[in-house]
């Protein structure tokens, strides 16, 4: 048995493997989080602002830099 470590982030419940693991390979997972994952309570405006929070993660500041150009001509 060989062992791969690698770090991802689940989406739609779903963690992305290398793909020198081939379909059908057996693989045993044992998963390690850093703390708790969010609960999924209705109604709950915490998430909304996790997320928004999240969204500038990745990002530079020229793609935070808003355009000048707002598709308005000047009226004349």
């Amino acid at each position: 048995m060989r062992a791969i470590e690698l770090e991802a982030t689940v989406e739609q419940h779903s963690i992305r493997v290398p793909d020198i693991i081939r379909d059908g390979t057996q693989v045993r997972v044992l998963l390690l989080m850093d703390d708790d994952p969010p609960a999924n309570t209705a109604g709950d405006g915490d998430d909304l602002k996790r997320c928004l929070a999240g969204l500038t993660e990745g990002l530079s500041d020229e793609d935070l830099r808003r355009a000048r150009d707002f598709g308005r001509s000047d009226p004349q």
